[in-house]
């Protein structure tokens, strides 16, 4: 897709002639260094950039487009929850596994599998074929290098995805095939009844003792009327013995949410030693106490024994934090809360977050938080205000709290689906580590209006932005504009990251690829990948941001006596200081069906009466709320 392609989205002919004067006030000066032209293109196509220009973001200016693979359509590459990019960082190997077809060979229901050293334009591939009669669709791709191997031909190519046949939507797939084409082992399951579909696509990994996980958000209904059925998650091992993967049982998470249900956003995510997993969307929980505000955050399982069992993490209210507290707008109720709100496709239209396990074993998600306005009294009634938009690196200290860091600032907003190209796009913002998880990197797409010299709305000709942070010294990068005004400038669509870095002395890779699409989503693209992209260990400057300490509890709510109850129940409450109290009751649907209005009370001890004679039998929530804090238990009803 050319620039002046997407130009014409928005602009006119007058402001197309316009952008050949560039404006570049803001682009900070950097040596340009050389590069190599010596390389040998054997398997693959490839193309080279000589860009020798005076002024560019990044300080290194050798980067290099590779061509790897091709695809049919975008439907190939075009979800951010497929795995598409990997790397084994020991072997300074790259892979890249997509739907194949168009005009790098194989066909659109095939999935090629690519790979090549990091800096390397040489690529080797192999192509799995699916059973007759089925077809390969959104398939993720991972590879597993066993202890002791240095011969590519003898790793193994992990995929699992949804698959189809002449009828439709059929089940998904899982297996496994070494690089050389021998001991391929692929299962396909049909789905149940009920589900629609079912992709077993998102954040398929393999952790370095040989255990791979791959999970899905099971579909329940038809093809225009399907809600969320929760999560499964498929683990494996492997075998040395065969060479393949034995799989196991799947394991099924059901959260309990609002919104029919829906959840946005997902990632599966292990530590560097596997010994740690999260599974994670963003939704509304029914819980209010992982979800006081009714808004969409977290919602995050952990497992700590290879995926078999999962429990959810301990809430915790991330208005909290102070990195929010500083950059985000406060409710207009009260002016001291600061309510921060997660972006998904349904508001702002960003599909994903980047996720991550660092070397402690703590969770990151990289995303889009924005801050919510009350114009009610009660603060239930929340619009988006005209702020800043941002991303922010959101871990867990590993003490029940959570911290944020500020990463960048978002330049344009999503390009939606009435565009000429036919599908919206986002900054399919994503996330890496090392492989010892002791640094943690966010890499999105986004178009930069100060480069350009226009004023961009929407994310039209993103380029590559990367940052990073070094969790034992707590010391993070400048935000990093990779590609603008090189070869590459504007031109980094559908772009997939690694989930591991490739460490080479003090530079730090980090795997992308982009892909060069056609005039509209039906047509073939071309994947790219892209060479260069690094931070030295000297580009950890800044230092991080203060540790979120749990605040001194103001309020103490006790469990209702009696529980079970019909009838009334007691509850005490106890206040360091004086504060307006009230009482809440909530069924497991969210809904508030009974409550104690707030009143004026002093220091002490106080009991508050629950009266549930016209509640019916089963599990409620009451929260007791006193000035800016809020406790929440559950009660039973007989």
């Amino acid at each position: 897709m050319k620039k002046t392609l997407l130009l014409s989205l928005a602009l006119s002919v007058g402001l197309l002639a316009g952008a050949q004067q560039r404006n570049l006030s803001n682009i900070r000066k950097a040596e340009v260094r050389p590069i190599d032209q010596g390389f040998n293109h054997i398997n693959e196509t490839s193309v080279q950039s000589t860009y020798t220009g005076g002024e560019i973001y990044n300080r290194s200016g050798d980067l290099l487009k590779t061509n790897i693979a091709s695809s049919s359509n975008v439907y190939g590459i075009f979800s951010y929850e497929q795995r598409v990019v990997s790397a084994q960082p020991e072997a300074g190997m790259v892979f890249f596994g997509n739907r194949a077809g168009g005009p790098l060979g194989a066909t659109g229901n095939d999935i090629k599998v690519a790979w090549g050293a990091n800096e390397s334009a040489t690529w080797s591939n192999y192509v799995i074929t699916p059973e007759t009669g089925f077809n390969f669709r959104y398939p993720s791709t991972v590879v597993y290098n066993p202890a002791g191997n240095t011969n590519p031909a003898n790793m193994v190519a992990i995929v699992s995805g949804p698959f189809t046949d002449a009828a439709g939507w059929k089940g998904q797939f899982f297996g496994s095939v070494k690089l050389d084409g021998q001991n391929k082992n692929i299962t396909y399951q049909n789905n149940e009844p009920n589900i629609y579909i079912n992709h077993l696509n998102i954040g398929l990994n393999v952790t370095k003792n040989g255990h791979a996980h791959v999970a899905s958000q099971r579909l329940n209904g038809t093809s225009t009327n399907y809600l969320s059925a929760g999560w499964e998650v498929l683990n494996g091992s492997f075998n040395v013995a065969t060479n393949q993967f034995d799989w196991e049982p799947v394991v099924q998470v059901q959260p309990a949410l609002l919104e029919d249900g829906r959840i946005d956003a997902n990632s599966l995510v292990f530590s560097p030693d596997g010994s740690v997993g999260y599974l994670l969307g963003t939704a509304v929980d029914a819980d209010p106490d992982y979800s006081p505000y009714g808004l969409e955050w977290p919602v995050v399982y952990k497992t700590t024994d290879n995926g078999e069992t999962w429990e959810k993490t301990e809430p915790f209210n991330f208005s909290e934090i102070n990195t929010f507290k500083e950059n985000l707008y406060p409710t207009r109720a009260d002016l001291d809360l600061v309510v921060p709100r997660w972006y998904n496709k349904w508001v702002g239209g960003n599909r994903n977050n980047g996720a991550t396990v660092d070397i402690h074993g703590n969770l990151h998600i990289a995303g889009i938080v924005r801050s919510t306005n009350s114009v009610h009294p009660d603060s239930l009634n929340y619009f988006y205000t005209e702020e800043p938009v941002l991303i922010f690196d959101v871990f867990m200290n590993g003490d029940g709290t959570w911290n944020a860091i500020l990463v960048d600032s978002v330049r344009t907003d999503v390009v939606d689906a009435a565009n000429p190209y036919g599908m919206g796009w986002d900054q399919r913002i994503q996330m890496s580590r090392t492989s010892d998880g002791s640094k943690v990197f966010v890499t999105w797409g986004d178009t930069d209006p100060a480069s350009w010299g226009i004023n961009f709305e929407t994310n039209q000709q993103p380029d590559v932005f990367t940052w990073g942070y070094d969790v034992t010294s707590n010391l993070y990068t400048l935000p990093v504009n990779v590609t603008a005004l090189t070869e590459y400038w504007g031109e980094n669509f559908w772009m997939h990251v690694s989930d591991m870095v490739i460490q080479n002395g003090s530079k730090y890779h980090i795997p992308v690829s982009t892909s060069v699409p056609g005039a509209t989503q039906d047509n073939p693209l071309t994947h790219q990948y892209l060479s260069g992209v690094y931070f030295d260990e000297s580009d950890f400057i800044l230092l991080g941001s203060n540790k979120t300490e749990k605040p001194a509890a103001k309020l103490q709510v006790s469990q209702n006596y009696p529980n079970p109850f019909n009838g009334s129940a007691e509850v005490v409450v106890s206040l360091v200081s004086p504060a307006g109290v009230s009482l809440k009751v909530y069924n497991l649907l969210g809904q508030n069906v009974l409550e104690v209005a707030e009143r004026k009370l002093g220091a002490g001890s106080h009991i508050l009466s629950i009266n549930a004679s016209s509640l019916k039998s089963g599990v409620y929530s009451y929260v007791v709320t006193a000035g800016n804090e809020r406790v929440t238990k559950k009660m039973i009803v007989k």
